[in-house]
């Protein structure tokens, strides 16, 4: 395809800002996002909700709209429309979010404004999700499982501490409302469904009940078993999946307005594919295929006491434990190693809401949080038993927290918003035989919004996040990669641990825009557009560096065994630069819908002046469909547009753009006798692109044609 330059991307973005953001939802005090009743009618994936409330962005329910940065809101009839396969697949139409590590859901790994990895913070129903591997996923969790979820994009350490420098990522699971009307006192759903590209099949059940006013517990499994998957190029990726995902959750209301959860989410994939999951090499000799065993499991516990003399208190009290392993049996070798991290942690905040003056309101959220991180690796094929790259280590981060939204409506004319805010975090990670590593930080924000009138706004914001250095990258040992020469020779490159690496810190400041209203061209249609420009100062990034001056030092006698291939460890760069601009926008009637939404970033290192690697190509996302009531259907077709990425040093790593295409049906029948049907049809990439997104070093599957059917009984 011819390439497309970024002035003709936004150009035609803004030409047709009658185009659709994300559907939104009410959400919970609790930090996740909420429920919205269960219902049969096709899903309106553009249905604008201009009231959508947030609650990652502040940790207290208020309007996505009037925050001052760029949140979006997922529920669950988008997910249901889109049927996704990963979870990854929910964030492909919201700017500035990437899954990036190749098409294999075990090698996924979040990307937020170019910050990938432990820069993004990874939370599901409130509990963080520590697990980091070289090169697997960060996160292990079924779409059939997620009931909400919300992308919150820029620096976040100020409410949530290390780790949160590209933003983070909140998923709450399926609550009995997902699946029960208001007036249901029990129920359930199954689905069944296929994919052609890696002839997957999905089979899921779950159900809910209420069985008084003040309880109510829901229920979830889900199987999904596929094949190797069929690039776009015409080749197979060795990828064999078999995921059993299941969910407890249980909710109990006692006296003056408190609340208990417990839950219970366990997820385990049995895989053959590759060591490196990323990898997009043919399997060979240097490439086995392994069986892999992926678990995690979650358990938490909730406490939510809302008075009724509420105003002073509304108290959330969290408990949790979360284990994440990767098991991996070599079948040439014999060998087995296994990488487990383990956290514990709580996390305790209330909110106090005041009327402290005329016309102005106070909503002060503060609290302390805490978690305890233990990784072990083992290894059969090592002398000492031990894992290469996976040190056994403990790291441990304590932090508290206090932040205020002022709203004023007597200073301007319209309506004032101020949210101050500081954190203050101490962490320190240990390791056997190796010197320890703490610090503390401190990270101010402050985010300013005015609506002059009621739909527009101007927003501005400034603010400081950090990332203390993994157990990973402080105490790297063992061996990174080796090379055979032939005649019993090999070349060993050595990780070398750096226990005094310094946190990542970064100062970001992000302005922007946005416009929403109802009935703006004819009646019982809504618009919103909402848009940002931002700037990053990154301090002691931390990277990788390989040292070897070839692959052959000191390798040049004749004699079998290992030789010196140089050594990897951990640093800090000096000082980076990134900047970006997101827009998004949609448009909702009656009788259609379109949304899209921009992204562009850019960034380089201010001494070398060389590009980032963790740059992206310019892109814009498309959904436009119709809303045909009298059969009861939704159709649309989605657009993904990624200009040339030629933001590169080196012209090999430049990538060519490309245009992808998706379409698809629901229909969710109103028949009496069909009632509760829903049935999703679609073909992702109808043209078979072959195409590759930057930095996966793989193409992208080709053509896919997925079809599944669920149905939902309740009483």
């Amino acid at each position: 395809m011819h390439p497309i330059t970024r002035a003709a991307m936004v150009t035609a973005l803004l030409a047709g800002t009658a185009l659709g953001s994300g559907t939104a939802s009410a959400q919970s005090a609790g930090g996740s996002p909420a429920t919205t009743p269960a219902t049969e009618a096709p899903a309106s994936p553009a249905s604008l909700a201009l009231d959508e409330i947030s609650v990652s962005a502040t940790r207290s329910p208020g309007p996505a709209f009037s925050y001052p940065g760029m949140v979006t809101v997922i529920e669950r009839d988008q997910i249901d429309r889109e049927d996704p396969s990963a979870t990854g697949d929910l964030f492909r139409s919201t700017p500035g979010v990437f899954f990036e590590g190749g098409p294999r859901r075990t090698g996924q790994v979040p990307s937020i404004r170019g910050f990938e990895g432990e820069n993004v913070q990874v939370r599901i129903d409130g509990t963080r999700q520590n697990f980091v591997s070289g090169h697997d996923g960060r996160f292990f969790l079924d779409p059939e499982m997620i009931g909400g979820a919300e992308a919150l994009r820029g620096p976040a350490s100020s409410l949530y501490g290390s780790g949160a420098i590209g933003g983070v990522l909140s998923f709450r699971t399926l609550d009995a409302a997902d699946l029960l009307a208001p007036d249901e006192t029990v129920g359930g759903r199954v689905k069944v469904g296929y994919q052609g590209v890696n002839d997957e099949f999905l089979t899921s059940l779950s159900a809910a009940g209420r069985p008084s006013k003040d309880t109510e517990v829901v229920g979830a499994v889900t199987r999904r078993a596929s094949g190797d998957i069929r690039l776009g190029n015409g080749q197979d990726l060795d990828s064999e999946d078999d995921i059993l995902t299941g969910l407890v959750k249980g909710k109990a209301r006692f006296g003056d307005g408190v609340e208990l959860t417990l839950s219970y989410l366990g997820f385990k994939n049995d895989a053959v594919e590759p060591d490196n999951g990323q990898d997009g090499n043919a399997v060979g000799s240097t490439t086995p295929l392994v069986d892999k065993t992926i678990r995690n499991d979650t358990v938490s516990t909730r406490v939510n006491w809302t008075p009724s003399f509420a105003g002073w208190v509304d108290l959330d009290a969290q408990l949790y434990f979360a284990e994440t392993s990767d098991k991996e049996e070599n079948p040439t070798d014999g060998s087995t190693s296994k990488q487990t991290v383990e956290s514990v942690g709580f996390d305790v905040s209330n909110r106090t809401r005041l009327a402290v003056a005329e016309g102005t309101r106070l909503t002060l959220v503060y609290g302390v949080d805490g978690n305890r991180d233990t990784q072990t690796g083992s290894d059969t094929a090592s002398s000492d038993g031990t894992q290469d790259g996976v040190p056994d280590a403990d790291a441990t981060l304590f932090g508290a927290y206090v932040q205020g939204e002022f709203e004023i409506a007597s200073v301007l004319p319209g309506t004032l918003r101020v949210i101050p805010g500081v954190r203050f975090d101490y962490f320190e990670t240990e390791a056997d035989g190796e010197s320890g590593n703490e610090a503390d930080e401190v990270s101010p924000k402050l985010g300013v919004s005015y609506e002059p009138v009621p739909g527009l706004i101007g927003f501005a914001s400034a603010g400081r996040a950090f990332r203390a250095p993994s157990f990973n990258e402080l105490y790297l040992d063992g061996t990174h990669f080796a090379i055979p020469l032939g005649g019993g020779v090999t070349a060993v490159n050595s990780f070398v641990p750096n226990p005094d690496l310094e946190p990542e810190t970064a100062d970001t400041v992000e302005f922007g825009a946005g416009y929403q209203a109802r009935d703006l061209i004819g009646r019982g249609d809504s618009f919103r557009v909402k848009g940002s420009y931002y700037y990053s100062r990154v301090d002691n990034l931390i990277d990788i560096q390989v040292n070897t001056s070839g692959p052959t030092t000191g390798c040049f006698v004749p004699t079998a065994g290992p030789c010196n291939a140089g050594t990897t460890t951990s640093v800090n760069r000096a000082e980076a630069e990134l900047s970006g601009v997101e827009i998004e926008a949609g448009y909702d009637h009656p009788r259609f819908y379109a949304k899209a939404g921009f992204n562009s970033i850019d960034g380089e290192d201010t001494d070398t002046g060389e590009k980032l690697g963790i740059l992206k190509a310019d892109t814009i996302t498309t959904d436009v469909g119709v809303k045909l009531r009298e059969i009861d259907s939704v159709i649309g077709v989605q657009g993904e547009f990624a200009g040339r990425f030629d933001k590169v040093d080196d012209a090999a790593d430049e990538r060519a753009g490309y245009s992808v295409f998706d379409v698809y049906l629901q229909w969710a029948p109103s028949a009496p006798t069909l009632k509760g049907v829903v049935v999703n049809l679609g073909v992702d990439n109808v043209f078979d692109r072959d195409y590759e997104r930057v930095h996966a070093g793989v193409s992208e599957p080709g053509r896919n044609y997925k079809a599944s059917i669920g149905y939902r009984l309740a009483f």
